[in-house]
């Protein structure tokens, strides 16, 4: 496709391709398209259902699946972060967890700080702390502590009851992040469950 934004027109051709390629990989990465497109063009129903079907339909033992890996872990992603958005959090994880293998072959740091933060996020509200710990370690790590990783990491070392260690990275947020957007929520989370206050030490 060209750098045009992709519309109908794309869905029509992709799906008329789609009754006419034959290797199942292959025509997962068509579908795989078409309910991306469905994503950025904010028909979330129509992506969510298409990106299920393309999803669990990869043979990934083929020696094809290597030629369509970016539009796999992409579909991955997508469906994963409609999921997230839906409040479906146990049912985002699995397809957020297909990413990690794959995942330096394809994507920047950008989005694999993004990933392990979805990560974080969904196993923390599904009570899953422990996991919530090593996937809010890997993105402060690989989003160079920004504020939004620092925060999560917070709250997953609380969950687990390592309240120093909350409390050290509450520190870093008051000496590097008071210009955050939500700052104001750490300092709250920080007074009710870690016993500290505002005041910079």
């Amino acid at each position: 496709m060209d750098e045009r934004t992709a519309d109908h027109t794309d869905i029509n051709d992709l799906q008329a391709l789609t009754k006419i390629e034959q290797e199942i990989n292959w025509r997962n990465f068509l579908l795989g398209l078409i309910g991306t497109i469905h994503y950025d063009l904010e028909e979330i129903d129509s992506a969510r259902s298409i990106l299920e079907e393309s999803i669990t339909s990869y043979k990934a033992y083929l020696e094809t699946f290597d030629e369509v890996l970016s539009v796999y872990c992409q579909s991955c992603y997508t469906l994963g972060v409609i999921l997230f958005d839906d409040g479906r959090y146990g049912e985002a994880i699995p397809y957020l967890l297909r990413c990690l293998p794959y995942m330096h072959e394809v994507y920047d740091e950008t989005y694999i700080g993004h990933i392990y933060t979805f990560l974080s996020l969904c196993f923390s509200w599904t009570n899953q702390a422990g996991y919530s710990v090593v996937f809010s370690e890997a993105a402060a790590y690989v989003r160079r502590c920004d504020c939004e990783s620092l925060e999560q990491l917070m709250v997953a070392f609380s969950d687990t009851g390592e309240v120093d260690k909350a409390t050290d990275v509450f520190h870093l947020l008051q000496r590097h992040c008071q210009d955050y957007e939500n700052y104001d929520r750490v300092l709250e989370f920080a007074e009710q469950n870690l016993g500290e206050s505002g005041i910079v030490n």
